[in-house]
């Protein structure tokens, strides 16, 4: 039997002044990045991201606490999932 391996990290989405978002996202390799052109897009850029980072990771990372987090102003801090076992039946490498 297969137990699913869901992770949570917090994000920070941060909009852009050119448009789009970047987000940040702190306990993934000592801080990673990724971007999209809406909030929606950005926030499922970073379930790959977070995949991709700990596709073969046994020890993951910690997560911090919303509430200790620096978040600028105009930005916003959330916690989101990612389902590690199904990203690595998805992800693995033939």
């Amino acid at each position: 039997m297969t137990i699913n391996q869901k992770v949570g990290y917090p994000i920070i989405p941060h909009p852009e002044t050119e448009g789009g978002y970047s987000v940040e996202i702190p306990d993934i390799n000592g801080g990673s990045w990724t971007q999209g052109d809406s909030i929606e897009e950005a926030i499922e850029m970073r379930k790959d991201l977070i995949g991709t980072m700990l596709l073969d990771e046994t020890a993951l990372p910690a997560s911090t606490p919303l509430n200790q987090l620096a978040i600028p102003a105009k930005s916003f801090a959330v916690l989101i999932t990612v389902d590690l076992t199904a990203y690595r039946q998805t992800h693995a490498a033939v």
